[in-house]
């Protein structure tokens, strides 16, 4: 009997075995390790950002790193907090922002701000004007959830409201580009067939920029005016790349997905852009015949562009690593996904 790790929450069970056996020290990344239930002291066993997972080598999907939200300057002379901008002028804001902590709650746990400074009254020169796409009601709706069982779990809460979650505005259009850069032939025609999925999943509206020769990158900005439209954030960007240009996609990584934030308000948060980046060696036709399999981990990535977390299901398919029978979204994943694309508007940002 193959030992098969329940993924819950301390303790792991393995089947074939007597008893519970503590979980180890955690990894402080995702990843392949030495696995800690070897009785050889031989073998690996994956390590998805929170949980111990299989010893077998599915293709693993990196979880989403905690956000960095930017702080914007405050648009007006009014006094009303905005959004303090990560590299401000004011001196005397700097103390303020340094050490602004990375968000990691899931749905259960809050977030801790720190106190702010009152809001310096220039505008930000590294931040977008309001959005001229803003329309007054969501652009779309979910469609219905069917019935069935599911679990799901999000990626980030609202700063001291663990019930409400951090999402994207569903009053404006979501704008994306993709980098064919290294992509398989059948690439772009995946990447548009599971954003329609996913649109269709959340009510949130998603528009094709085109091509760009943006790579992906670790420290992205998140307005990039020179490059793109000056008038909004940077769009979210696709790109295929492999593990030398793109570390986080190490050993059996397929994918990794990471929405940026921005405060809207004094305390609250609403993503504005983000990136994909998708394994183009793991995800080639030669390795990967069954492009299902391939349509199914970027439908995984794309539930954590819009805010979704991993879970302990094994039958969704925001389960950490790859269950080939599993090739659409399930019901937990879709009362997620329906959840996120219905939170607030943020007109101001």
């Amino acid at each position: 009997m193959r030992a098969e790790p329940y993924l819950g929450r301390g303790t792991a069970v393995i089947l074939g075995r007597v008893g519970k056996r503590d979980v180890p020290e955690l990894p402080r990344a995702a990843g392949w390790y030495p696995d800690p239930w070897s009785a050889t002291g031989e073998g690996e066993r994956y390590f998805d950002g929170k949980r111990w997972g299989t010893n077998e080598k599915p293709f693993g999907r990196h979880t989403t790193a905690g956000i960095q939200p930017t702080r914007r300057a405050a648009r007006s002379v009014s006094g009303r907090a905005r959004n303090l901008a990560p590299f401000l002028v004011f001196v005397v804001l700097v103390a303020a922002v340094w050490g602004i902590p990375k968000l990691r709650g899931s749905h259960h746990g809050n977030t801790a701000l720190p106190e702010l400074s009152t809001p310096p009254t220039t505008v930000a020169t590294d931040t977008p004007p309001p959005s001229s796409e803003e329309a007054a009601r969501p652009l779309g709706a979910p469609a219905a959830v069917p019935p069935g069982p599911g679990k799901f779990e999000v990626e980030n809460d609202q700063p001291g409201a663990p019930a409400v979650p951090v999402a994207w505005d569903p009053c404006r259009p979501i704008h994306y580009v993709v980098n064919p850069a290294g992509a398989p032939p059948d690439g772009a025609p995946l990447i548009r067939a599971a954003i329609a999925r996913l649109q269709t999943a959340t009510g949130l509206h998603f528009v094709n920029d085109g091509p760009t020769k943006e790579k992906t990158s670790k420290n992205r900005k998140p307005y990039q005016p020179a490059r793109y439209n000056s008038t909004r954030w940077a769009p979210v960007l696709f790109g295929w790349s492999d593990e030398t240009a793109s570390p986080s996609l190490a050993g059996y990584i397929a994918g990794v997905a990471q929405p940026d934030a921005v405060y809207a308000s004094r305390d609250r948060l609403v993503y504005v852009t983000g990136q994909v980046t998708l394994d183009r060696q793991q995800l080639s036709p030669a390795r990967v015949p069954d492009r299902g399999v391939v349509r199914a981990i970027i439908l995984h990535e794309l539930g954590h562009l819009v805010g979704l977390d991993h879970t302990s299901d094994r039958g969704q398919i925001m389960f950490s690593e790859a269950e080939f029978n599993v090739r659409d979204y399930a019901p937990g994943d879709l009362r997620g996904l329906a959840r996120l694309g219905t939170q607030a508007c943020f007109p101001g940002v």
